[in-house]
C-alpha cells in the first residue's frame, strides 16, 4: 500500500512537472517579473549596481544556458535561462525608471511652479472630464479638466529656443479643442516637480506619473494657452486611428442619445473620462467597474461578430481567421494600449492562432504572453493596481470554469443529447449555462481580487457577484449594439437608429440595476486593508495551489486554511500598534485646511476639524487613508472648530466610511450672526450628520470632553457660551489637550476679537501649537507666541512664503520650531512619560525629553 501511494504521488509530481513544462511562457513571465521586483525593492542591497551590471549578468546567464543545453543538461540550462530572464527584467526596469536624457524637461522643474513656454508634439488625443458636481462643501467651484500627453521639443529660454526632450501630461482647466497625435503645439504653462506624497497611507501621485514615463507636471489655467502650430499629417497612422475613434464616438452620440452617450462610449470604446463621478462611484462601490472597462468580453465579441460576418464570405477558414485577427488588432489600436486591452487581444489572437495550427489553446501560456508583453511595454505596470486586478480576475475566472467544467465540450454523449433538443430548449439551456458561468466567474473573481481591493482602496463589495450577473446581459446587448453602430450603422441609418435605441435602453437598465444595488445597505463597506506581507503570502499560496496541484491539501483543509489566514489578516489590519502609555497627535497635510488626529492611550480616536479648500472627496481620501494606515476603523469624536467649510468639508465622506460616536460644535456654529447669514454649507453639514444618526453636541468655555482615559484631559478654553462680538473665526473652538505633563493647543481660525479675549487670560505654557488661522499674519503671531510660549508650532495650509514669513519669524523668536504641512507633510507628535518624539513625514526624527 505504501508503495502504491508513493507511485501515485510520483505520478502526480511528474504530471505537474509536465504541466509546467508545457507552459514555458509562464516560467519566463514569472522570472521577468521577479527581476522587475528585485530592481525595485533590492536597491538597498545593490546600491552600487548599474544597468550595465544587469545586462552583463543576463548575457552570462544566457551563455551558460546555451552551454548547458549543448551539454544535455536540459533542466539546469532551463534554470540558467530563467535567470537570464530575471536579469533582463531587472535591467529593463532599471533603464526605464532611473534614466532620462540630459536635456529632459524634468531637469528644469522646481518644487514650486514656474511659468514656461514650450513647443511640443502631441502623442495622444486630447480628452476631458466634466466638472465635479457643485455642492455647498466645495469652496472653489470645479471646472472641466482636459489633458493631453505631449513630447516636448523646445523650451524658450529668454529670446531663444532651447532643445529639450521628455514626455509629460499637460493638464488644462477647461475643454481643449480636439488635438490629434502628431499636432505641433505652442504651450504657455506652469512647470513643477511631481508632487510628492504628504501623508501616511496617501496615494502616491508622483510614483503613478513616473510609472507612465512622466517626470514632471505641466499645468495651464486656460485652453487659450494651447495653440496648434501645425496639424498632424493626415496620412500618419496615429491620425487615422484617432479619426476613426472620434468618428465612432460621434456615431454613438448621434444614435444613442445624450443621456446615455457617455456610458455607451465608455463601454464600447473605453472612453471613461466623461462619465460623471456619481456613476463612477456606483460602479466602483459595487465592484462592477470591470463592466465598463474594455476587456475580454469586448474583444471576444468583436471576434464573434467578425466571425459571423466572415462565415458568409466565400473564403477559406484561414482567411476568415486572418480577417478576425486583423479586426481585433484594429479595435485594440483604436481603443489604445491599456493593459486590459493588451491582455484581451493577446488572449484572443493566441486562441485563433491555435485554431490555425490545429492545437488546443493553453490559457496559462496566453495569459503569460500577455503579461510579458505588458511588462515589456512598461515594466512599472507590474505594480499598478488596474493591471494586477485585470490579470488576477481573468486567472480566477479561467481557473473556476476549468475546475467546474473539466470535461471536453466535444464529448459525443453531450453532442447526442443536444441533438435531440428543440431550438427553444437549446437557446434556454445555453442561456442558463451562460448565466451560471457568469455567476460562478463573478464569485471566483470577487474572492480573488477582494484582498487586493481592500489593500489599495479599503473597500469590499459583496454585491459584486450578485449585480454582475444581473447587469451582464443588458451590458452585453448594449456592447453589441454599440459595436454594430460603429460598423453597420455607418452604412444604413435606420439600422443605426434602432441599434441606438436598444443600446440606450439596455444601458439605462444596467445603470438602474447598479445604482439600486449601491443603495442597498451592506452592498459595500469600508475597512482597514491587509498588510503587504499578508497580501504577498495570500497570492503566493494561491499561485502555489494553482500551479502545483499535487501539493494541494484536501478541499476542506484549503477552506480552513483560507478562513484562518483571512481572520488573521483582519486582526492584524485593525491591531492598535500604539502603546497604552502613549498619545499620538498628527497634523495632516490637507492643503489649505485643517485636520488633527488624536490617538489616545485608551485606543480612542478624536478628530479636530476635517476639511480643506480642495475637493471634499480629496479631503476625505487623505484623512481616510491615514486612519486606515493606522488600523483605525472607528472615530470616537469629531470637534468642528467653526463654520468655515475648509474645516469640515471632508466630514460627510468620513461619516460614510467610519462609524462616529459624536460630533462637537460651538454654540455659534449655526448662528446666522457669525456667518453673516450664510448658512448653506453649515446646514448642509447638519443634514448629513442627522442622516448618519450621529449625535451633535454643543460645547463652550470650561467644558471637558468625555474620555475613558483619566490620564488625558481635553478642555474647551474658548468661546464662551454666548460667543464674542465677532464672526465665526473669532468664535473658533480653542482646545487644550493635556497628557503626561505635555500640552497641545488647537485654536482653529482664532482671530480678533476672539484672540484678544484669549490672550487677556492668564498666560498658558504649551508644548505644541497649531498656528491660528493657518499662520495668517492677522492672528497676532507675536502676541499669541508670547502668551502660550510653544516649543513646536505647526502651520496647516498651502505654502505661501509672503504670507507666513512674519508668522514663522515671530514663533522662531519665541523659541519655537516651526513646521509647515505643505512642506513637511504630516507632522506627528508622540507623547509618553519619556517626553515628546516628533516626526515630519517629509523630514526626520527628533527626541526631546
Amino acid at each position: 500500500m505504501r508503495l502504491k501511494l508513493s507511485e501515485s504521488g510520483l505520478s502526480r509530481a511528474r504530471a505537474s512537472d509536465h504541466a509546467l513544462a508545457a507552459q514555458p511562457l509562464l516560467l519566463m513571465a514569472v522570472a521577468f517579473a521577479l527581476g522587475i521586483v528585485a530592481d525595485r525593492f533590492g536597491s538597498v542591497w545593490f546600491e552600487s549596481r548599474t544597468a550595465s551590471d544587469w545586462w552583463a549578468a543576463a548575457g552570462i546567464a544566457t551563455a551558460l544556458a546555451i552551454l548547458l543545453y549543448h551539454g544535455h543538461y536540459l533542466r539546469t540550462s532551463l534554470v540558467a535561462l530563467l535567470f537570464a530572464c530575471l536579469f533582463l527584467g531587472g535591467s529593463w526596469r532599471d533603464l526605464r525608471w532611473n534614466y532620462c536624457a540630459n536635456n529632459d524637461l524634468a531637469r528644469y522643474a522646481a518644487a514650486t511652479t514656474e511659468p514656461v513656454c514650450l513647443k511640443a508634439t502631441a502623442t495622444t488625443p486630447s480628452s476631458w472630464r466634466p466638472a465635479a458636481e457643485t455642492t455647498p462643501l466645495r469652496a472653489i467651484p470645479a471646472e472641466p479638466r482636459s489633458e493631453v500627453e505631449i513630447q516636448v521639443t523646445r523650451l524658450r529660454n529668454g529670446t531663444r529656443w532651447q532643445q529639450v526632450s521628455g514626455t509629460v501630461r499637460l493638464r488644462v482647466n477647461g475643454v481643449l479643442p480636439e488635438i490629434t497625435p502628431g499636432d505641433q503645439l505652442l504651450i504657455y504653462a506652469r512647470l513643477s516637480e511631481l508632487r510628492p506624497v504628504m501623508n501616511p497611507g496617501q496615494f502616491d501621485f508622483s510614483l503613478a506619473e513616473r510609472a507612465t514615463g512622466h517626470h514632471c507636471e505641466l499645468f495651464t489655467q486656460s485652453p487659450a494657452c494651447v495653440s496648434v502650430l501645425e496639424p498632424a499629417s493626415s496620412l500618419s497612422l496615429g491620425t487615422r486611428l484617432t479619426a476613426m475613434g472620434r468618428s465612432c464616438q460621434r456615431q454613438i452620440a448621434r444614435y444613442v442619445g445624450f443621456d446615455q452617450q457617455t456610458m455607451a462610449q465608455a463601454l464600447t470604446l473605453g472612453v471613461r473620462g466623461e462619465l460623471d463621478d456619481e456613476t463612477m462611484d456606483a460602479f466602483m462601490n459595487t465592484g462592477t467597474i470591470h463592466l465598463v472597462v474594455v476587456s475580454g468580453m469586448h474583444v471576444g465579441l468583436i471576434a464573434v461578430l467578425v466571425g459571423l460576418v466572415a462565415s458568409f464570405l466565400p473564403v477559406s477558414q484561414s482567411t476568415r481567421l486572418a480577417l478576425i485577427i486583423f479586426c481585433v488588432l484594429a479595435y485594440a489600436a483604436i481603443v489604445g494600449p491599456q493593459p486590459s486591452v493588451v491582455r484581451s487581444t493577446i488572449f484572443v489572437v493566441f486562441s485563433l492562432l491555435a485554431i490555425v495550427e490545429f492545437r488546443r489553446q493553453n490559457t496559462v501560456n496566453c495569459l503569460a504572453a500577455a503579461a510579458l508583453l505588458v511588462m515589456v511595454i512598461n515594466p512599472a505596470e507590474l505594480f499598478r493596481t488596474g493591471t494586477q486586478l485585470s490579470f488576477l480576475g481573468v486567472a480566477a475566472v479561467v481557473a473556476s470554469i476549468t475546475w467546474l467544467w473539466p470535461h471536453d465540450n466535444n464529448n459525443p454523449l453531450d453532442r447526442m443529447i443536444a441533438s435531440y433538443q428543440t431550438w427553444p430548449e437549446t437557446i434556454w439551456n445555453g442561456f442558463k449555462q451562460e448565466v451560471w458561468l457568469v455567476f460562478v466567474a463573478s464569485i471566483a473573481a470577487w474572492i480573488v481580487v477582494t484582498p487586493l481591493l481592500l489593500y489599495n482602496f479599503n473597500i469590499i463589495s459583496p454585491s459584486s457577484f450578485v449585480l454582475t450577473p444581473l447587469a451582464w446581459l443588458p451590458m452585453s446587448i448594449a456592447l453589441v449594439s454599440g459595436l454594430l453602430i460603429c460598423t453597420v450603422g455607418f452604412l444604413f441609418a435606420p439600422i443605426a437608429w434602432l441599434l441606438g435605441k436598444v443600446c440606450g435602453i439596455c444601458l439605462l437598465l444596467s445603470e438602474w440595476i447598479i445604482e439600486l444595488g449601491s443603495r442597498v445597505p451592506g452592498s459595500y463597506a469600508y475597512f482597514a486593508g491587509p498588510t503587504l506581507w499578508w497580501l504577498v503570502v495570500f497570492y503566493a499560496a494561491l499561485a502555489w495551489f494553482a500551479l502545483l496541484p499535487h501539493l494541494r491539501p484536501k478541499l476542506k483543509n484549503q477552506a480552513a486554511l483560507a478562513m484562518l489566514w483571512i481572520a488573521f489578516g483582519l486582526a492584524v489590519s485593525t491591531w492598535n500598534h500604539r502603546a497604552s502609555d502613549q498619545l499620538q497627535c498628527t497634523f495632516l497635510s490637507v492643503g489649505h485646511g485643517t485636520c488633527v488626529v488624536l490617538e489616545l492611550p485608551s485606543g480612542e480616536t478624536f478628530l479636530y476639524d476635517a476639511g480643506s479648500l480642495g475637493s471634499p472627496e480629496g479631503t476625505t481620501n487623505i484623512i481616510s487613508s491615514f486612519l486606515w494606515s493606522q488600523g483605525i476603523t472607528h472615530i470616537d469624536a469629531v470637534v468642528i472648530s467653526h463654520a468655515d467649510v475648509d474645516h469640515y468639508n471632508g466630514l460627510p465622506g468620513l461619516l460614510e466610511r467610519f462609524s462616529v460616536d459624536q460630533i462637537f460644535v460651538s454654540p455659534l456654529m449655526f448662528d446666522p450672526w457669525t456667518t453673516q447669514g450664510e448658512l448653506t454649507a453649515p446646514n448642509f453639514l447638519k443634514e448629513k450628520i442627522t442622516q448618519a444618526g450621529v449625535p451633535l453636541e454643543v460645547v463652550w468655555m470650561n467644558d471637558v470632553l468625555p474620555i475613558e482615559d483619566e490620564r488625558v484631559n481635553i478642555e474647551v478654553l474658548h468661546p464662551p457660551q454666548f460667543g464674542v462680538a465677532g464672526l465665526d473665526n473669532a468664535n473658533s473652538i480653542l482646545l487644550l489637550i493635556e497628557f503626561a505633563g505635555q500640552r497641545f493647543l488647537l485654536p482653529g481660525d482664532l482671530k480678533s476679537p476672539g484672540i484678544e479675549a484669549v490672550i487677556a487670560e492668564a498666560p498658558l505654557d504649551v508644548d505644541v501649537l497649531l498656528a491660528p488661522h493657518h499662520g495668517s499674519n492677522n492672528s497676532d503671531p507675536p502676541g499669541f507666541a508670547n502668551w502660550c510660549t510653544p516649543d513646536w508650532v505647526v502651520l496647516s495650509g498651502r505654502y505661501q512664503p509672503t504670507q507666513t514669513q512674519f508668522t514663522t519669524a515671530s514663533y522662531n523668536e519665541a523659541g519655537a520650531q516651526v513646521f509647515h504641512t505643505s512642506q513637511d507633510g504630516a507632522v506627528e507628535f508622540t507623547v509618553s512619560s519619556a517626553g515628546v518624539v516628533w516626526h515630519a513625514f517629509r523630514g526626520s526624527f527628533l527626541h526631546n525629553k
